[in-house]
């Protein structure tokens, strides 16, 4: 147990003290009907919750928490989505749109507006790999994403996924073989340019929990094709990885890592060998980390404009 911290001061102690009110039940009788559940729990830690002294952490603390909504007749997450964030996770900076262009952002916040997204503030990012399938035509032909987040604050439920297309298309990429969650809702902005899925976790996660999402992106005929892999994180991750294999007959004749970040942009040409390049960032974000390549007659490395 940790004191509580950021969010609105005390607002799982005052719940909490609410209901018990509301029910009329001493934290003596709560205390044994949670023990006859098999959630045990001293009189002393309720006390400390009650007051705002304290407020749970840990899986075990967790569980009472859902013992208590259970026992007080309360929904699911009403008391665990208040408590603050956790002091041992430190602290995670608010997520901030990486896109260097006005429509991108503004689209992007509409397009999470309309997919009623749930906050993404009270996640931490630990690992983002890609492994990027290049086809025979020299574009994307799937892209397997696995992502690991933790929380550390209140209960997660889903996460959002954007998609920033090369160029405007009413034809959507295909999100399939979902482990760890499912595809609940989509949504293409009416600009055409920037569309959005919502993955409902099989299991939420509650604070200091992690969870291990994979799915795979293809693109379906009409879809315009994407001469480049990249990641665009919203807040630092510790470790961002895009691998990307080509043909091996087919090989680029041009290759470039790039960098785009609120104050800066870099890159560098890259070396394909063995038939893929890869790149590796920690601690990497706000910002887009990317790869992107062409063949002959494609334009010059540095002035794509398909991210």
């Amino acid at each position: 147990m940790t004191a509580p911290t950021g969010g609105r001061p005390n607002a799982f102690a005052e719940a909490l003290r609410a209901a018990v009110s509301e029910r009329g039940i001493t934290l003596a009788r709560l205390r044994q009907q949670l023990a006859d559940d098999g959630n045990v729990v001293s009189m002393a830690t309720l006390s400390y919750w009650r007051s705002g002294d304290r407020q749970p952490e840990g899986a075990q603390s967790l569980a009472v928490i859902q013992g208590i909504e259970d026992r007080l007749r309360l929904r699911r997450g009403h008391l665990s989505a208040l408590l603050g964030p956790s002091a041992r996770l430190g602290a995670v900076p608010p997520p901030r749109l990486p896109f260097d262009e006005e429509r991108e952002n503004r689209e992007t916040e509409e397009t999470l507006v309309a997919l009623r997204s749930s906050p993404q503030e009270s996640l931490r990012d630990l690992s983002t790999q890609l492994t990027v399938q290049v086809g025979a035509d020299g574009a994307v032909a799937s892209i397997v994403m696995r992502s690991l987040v933790q929380a550390t604050h209140g209960v997660i439920t889903e996460l959002p996924l954007i998609d920033v297309a090369p160029e405007e298309t009413e034809v959507l990429s295909v999100i399939s073989d979902v482990i760890g969650g499912r595809v609940d809702r989509g949504y293409l902005h009416p600009g055409h340019l920037i569309s959005g899925v919502v993955i409902a976790l099989d299991e939420p996660i509650t604070v200091g929990d992690t969870t291990l999402i994979e799915f795979t992106e293809s693109f379906p005929p009409g879809y315009p094709a994407r001469q480049s892999a990249w990641h665009a994180t919203s807040r630092p991750a510790r470790e961002t990885l895009i691998w990307v294999r080509f043909p091996p007959d087919a090989p680029p004749s041009w290759c470039e890592e790039y960098v785009e970040t609120e104050d800066d942009y870099a890159c560098v040409m890259r070396s394909v060998r063995g038939g893929s390049v890869h790149v590796a960032r920690h601690g990497f974000g706000p910002g887009v980390l990317g790869i992107r390549w062409g063949y002959d007659g494609d334009p010059e490395p540095g002035h794509s404009g398909d991210e």
